[in-house]
């Protein structure tokens, strides 16, 4: 019957697409352009959760790199610095005496060898020769992925033939599939290899199939020299092709291009995509590579196109389809996307766009993480050199995090359990540093890894690398999937998660003697950097703002977990003992939220990292009606940092400002983020695309829109609490709240005009409007409490579903 039903949502949804373009407008999700891409980044990306591909869509020769989440330089290693203890032990003294610039030189010793991570690398390339298809004879060109369906599809048309290429990553099956088709018979004719920027790729026929093999890399100059990582790794992809009509043949290795397959006059042609490395775990490198890519292909390959595509569908649209946004403007999809960009950049309004942004943050989730995978990379799987930015790392001082900000608002808490399973393994390794450089308990992790797990301080970066609070922000995450959807045996497999972070900063707080309170030290609010007395900058130091905020968040969600499960009685006495002793919040003379325990000058008054409103966003400790003094205090901190930077930076404010419910404030930031393309932009980035850029922070915008259009935190339900002006006429369906909610919401002339709620358990519901309510279950008015204007209580059943009609 599950079947069934999304085989009509599959048709309805072909006919509405197909309705809408009759008349000349579509309202799919969806980017499309007239011409091939002319550089990778202008590409469209399509991955399994680990296996990656970035399609150009050019005519003649296609060449398509992809990627394995696993496939990196090295192999397992143990980073840390054995001497870590007594370096603790100076560095602390340095602190208490206050030479902080001493402290900054003596805490790099605590660094990682080699003093950087690992780097995150390419598998392969698919090389296609169309033969035939030179583009002075293509007419009638288009490129688009759809996210709906999460396809890329390339059409033109040469002399006189249309052609068809359909691609997509499946992760049912884990191998990219690419269609050609035409519609004249015997008219496809093409050329394919597989070739790889690794240096040890060697490729093969076998069985009909070309088969790649290599090992990875090992870095052995700049700062890999004095401390290079063997590598250990194998690899394995396989392309397998699947033809009607025609014939096949093939030609050896030449020691240039590989081996080469080549189909003549076939009626349509099949590509079967995979490839798989030995990486096992963080600390085992055992895996069969060739057996498992040779398990994808002869899984795939047992399928037939139509059953390969339906097969994918029927996995993704379900998930995808499980949040809409309308914001109207569908008009707008008449002109390419790159035109429309042109568009928002003059300063034209287009609001489809908006919708189309915040689903591509959804979409790239679903393509860079599913259950079973790795997390999200935030500097992407998608790569196409062997350095990566920032070498590929998973970077832990807010990029991971923010990555993962829309997953469960959003309706995609599936995903949480990729974050999961990175964590699991990163708390592991963690253990190990936390013995070995601190002499501490439970696990710890600084600021960025790779698939090695290196969790100690990394990048000889004085403001960014001594900071072990990255495993301990990561906690907050996993703890928010558990409140959007309150499930006991979920919390039990964080609970060890929750534990050892704990055990780890217990033992790692110390009492400062000045004021008696327990402080982290040393401490540095992320890449931040202060003025001492004598005009020099300093970053190591005590308590900083931020460190203080994730353990009160962590403290008490180890206190509330050990509460409900029965656990731990000592340490949860403790662990409140520690909550109660941490600094406080501190205004400062400015009127802004402290960033450290002393009003010190600031380096860089517009820095981008906002480290210190953690409280504020993604934590709720700090809000307009718990905390009003404090949350002034963010608002003025967000106002002497500007609005300069944008990126991932931009989000996190776009979501500042949507908790303090200041709309126009978030739309602003808002507008000229759609069409940015990074934070730290380089050449070989594309401006007629939307950017993913790693930092480029797009997930942290689609977070930070829904958080416009609702809020769940502090107890209640918050229904278009940072509604701007130009979004006058909508709709959402499908977001969730915490407490187990999913709540769609329709709005007119900026008012609510009406909502329903679902509840997932029987519950006090506490729902907060910007105007009158009544509130109907199966028609009927029930009785709902008003506590205060606006805010109403009422008791929900589970499963049933409440609507909420504005009364004015």
């Amino acid at each position: 019957m599950k079947k069934f039903s999304w085989l009509l949502l599959f048709i309805a949804y072909a006919f509405g697409s197909y309705a809408q373009q009759k008349k000349g407008i579509s309202n799919e999700m969806c980017w499309w352009y007239d011409k091939p891409a002319t550089k990778y980044w202008e590409g469209l990306p399509i991955a399994t959760g680990r296996f990656a591909a970035m399609i150009g869509g050019k005519t003649t020769q296609e060449d398509i790199v992809f990627n394995d989440e696993t496939l990196w330089s090295g192999g397992p290693y143990d980073p840390n610095n054995l001497n870590g203890p007594q370096i603790l032990t100076n560095v602390r003294k340095l602190i208490m005496e206050k030479k902080y610039v001493d402290a900054n030189d003596e805490a790099m010793k605590l660094n990682s060898a080699p003093v950087n991570v690992q780097h995150y690398q390419p598998m392969g390339i698919l090389n296609i020769n169309f033969l035939g298809h030179s583009e002075n004879v293509v007419t009638n060109y288009k490129r688009k992925l759809s996210m709906d369906s999460a396809l890329v599809t390339i059409t033109y048309k040469v002399n006189g033939v249309n052609f068809k290429r359909e691609i997509f990553a499946s992760y049912p099956d884990q191998v990219i599939v690419m269609r050609i088709t035409a519609d004249k018979p015997a008219s496809i004719s093409i050329k394919a290899g597989l070739s790889s920027l690794q240096p040890s790729a060697q490729t093969y026929i076998a069985k009909g199939d070309l088969l790649m093999l290599g090992t990875n890399t090992q870095l052995a100059t700049g700062s890999y020299a004095a401390s290079p990582v063997k590598a250990a790794l194998r690899w394995s992809a396989r392309l397998k092709p699947v033809v009607d009509g025609g014939t096949v043949s093939y030609s050896k290795n030449d020691g240039k291009t590989g081996d080469i397959l080549k189909i003549e006059k076939a009626n349509s042609v099949t590509l079967l995509l995979a490839g798989a490395t030995s990486w096992k775990i963080w600390n085992d490198v055992s895996g069969d590579e060739k057996a498992i890519c040779d398990g994808y292909i002869n899984k795939a390959a047992a399928y037939n196109y139509k059953t390969l595509k339906q097969r994918h569908l029927n996995d993704y649209m379900p998930l995808f389809e499980s949040c809409k946004l309308n914001l109207g403007g569908q008009a707008a999809q008449t002109f390419t996307t790159t035109e429309r960009m042109e568009k928002l950049r003059a300063g034209a309004d287009d609001p489809l766009y908006i919708a189309q942004y915040f689903q591509y943050g959804r979409y790239l989730m679903l393509a860079g993480a599913r259950e079973g995978t790795l997390a999200f990379n935030n500097h992407n799987i998608w790569l196409n050199n062997m350095e990566g930015r920032w070498q590929g790392r998973w970077t832990l001082n807010i990029n991971l995090q923010e990555c993962y900000w829309p997953v469960e608002s959003t309706n995609l808490a599936r995903l949480n359990e990729s974050l999961l399973l990175f964590t699991e393994q990163l708390a592991q390794a963690g253990a190990r540093t936390a013995k070995e450089l601190y002499n501490c308990g439970g696990w710890v992790a600084h600021h960025g890894t790779d698939v090695w797990f290196n969790t100690a301080p990394t990048d000889r970066n004085h403001e960014a690398s001594v900071w072990p609070m990255g495993g301990a922000w990561l906690m907050q995450q996993l703890y928010d999937h558990y409140e959007y959807n309150p499930d006991k045996k979920y919390l039990k497999r964080i609970y060890p998660l929750l534990k050892g972070s704990t055990e780890f900063f217990l033992d790692y707080l110390i009492t400062d003697p000045t004021t008696g309170y327990l402080v982290t030290c040393p401490s540095t609010s992320p890449e931040n950097t202060f003025l001492t007395d004598d005009g020099k900058t300093g970053a190591i130091t005590m308590g900083s703002t931020m460190d203080n905020e994730i353990l009160r968040n962590l403290f008490k969600h180890f206190i509330t977990a050990s509460k409900i499960l029965g656990e731990d009685e000592a340490l949860r006495s403790k662990s409140l003992n520690a909550y109660n002793k941490l600094p406080p919040f501190k205004i400062g003379k400015y009127g802004q939220l402290q960033e450290w325990m002393d009003d010190v000058k600031e380096s860089d008054v517009g820095h981008r990292h906002i480290s210190h409103l953690f409280a504020a966003y993604p934590d709720d400790a700090i809000t307009i009606r718990k905390t009003p003094d404090l949350a002034q205090a963010v608002r003025v901190v967000l106002q002497r940092r500007g609005d300069i930077n944008m990126g991932w930076s931009g989000a996190w404010k776009i979501n500042q400002h949507a908790r303090l419910e200041e709309p126009e404030a978030a739309y602003k930031i808002l507008i000229p983020m759609l069409t940015d393309v990074s934070i730290h932009p380089r050449p070989e980035d594309s401006r007629i695309t939307p950017s993913f850029e790693g930092n480029q922070g797009i997930q942290g915008i689609t977070a930070g829109i829904a958080e416009m259009l609702m809020q769940s935190h502090s107890g209640e339900i918050s229904l278009l609490p940072a509604l701007p002006s130009k979004w006058s006429k909508g709709s959402v369906t499908g977001l969730k709240g915490r407490g187990n909610y999913t709540i769609d919401i329709r709005w007119s002339e900026q008012h609510l005009v009406n909502a329903t709620l679902v509840s997932g358990t029987t519950q006090t519901c506490r729902l907060r409007t910007r105007q009158p309510v009544k509130i109907l279950l199966e028609g009927k008015m029930i009785r709902a409490k008003q506590t205060e204007k606006n805010l109403y209580v009422f008791k929900v059943a589970a499963g049933k579903k409440y609507k909420i009609n504005a009364t004015v």
